[in-house]
């Protein structure tokens, strides 16, 4: 028993077959450079966004920090603030040292030198008027400045205001006696001083 073989057939779907792996080979070399591609658009999409973002970012960044820089150079040097607060340091001191003395009353009593100015309206003396008072060394040191019809009105003033200010520590240790201009022009013309006149003293 014989068989046969069509050997022409054969050889006609050889080359055929080699084609269409060819093409299927090439298909798919095609679909991975495709996908390559796409892959690669992509990320160069999201590379430009984050890029984008960034420069965004460092922009915002870029306006702080020079705002920073611009409040910092509006803000006055330490050498300055130092020689403002040098400045403030005396009167301050001084404010708060005299606080202390209406806290204290100048150091007799907290209705300060009320005490003074009530024993001068106390005390009176005819002929004497005061023009001028000071007080001074927490009510230790009193000043008076007045005038007076006669000169013995002002030692005799003068005694009785020793007699009440020694409660507070002041006391009137020199008097100083200034005849009125009327007085000195008479008494350089070697005429009678004027019948009403007056002198100019000063107690401390």
């Amino acid at each position: 028993m014989s068989q046969q073989i069509n050997l022409l057939v054969q050889e006609q779907r050889g080359p055929l077959l080699s084609a269409l792996r060819s093409l299927i080979g090439l298909g798919a070399i095609l679909l991975v450079y495709l996908a390559y591609t796409a892959y690669a658009w992509i990320g160069s999409v999201q590379l430009g966004d984050t890029v984008e973002q960034s420069n965004v970012q460092l922009a915002a960044e870029k306006a702080t920090l020079k705002d920073l820089e611009q409040k910092l150079g509006a803000r006055p040097k330490l050498t300055d603030l130092l020689a403002q607060i040098d400045a403030l340091r005396t009167p301050t001191e001084e404010s708060r040292q005299i606080i202390d003395l209406l806290q204290t009353g100048g150091g007799s009593s907290r209705d300060g030198y009320s005490g003074h100015m009530t024993a001068l309206a106390r005390i009176s003396e005819d002929g004497v008027w005061l023009t001028g008072i000071s007080i001074a060394n927490a009510g230790r040191t009193v000043r008076l400045e007045g005038r007076s019809l006669r000169a013995d009105s002002v030692m005799r003033y003068a005694q009785r205001l020793n007699e009440q200010f020694s409660a507070y520590g002041a006391q009137f240790t020199a008097l100083e006696l200034t005849p009125s201009s009327d007085q000195a022009t008479a008494s350089r013309e070697g005429g009678p001083a004027p019948a009403l006149s007056s002198v100019a003293f000063k107690l401390f």
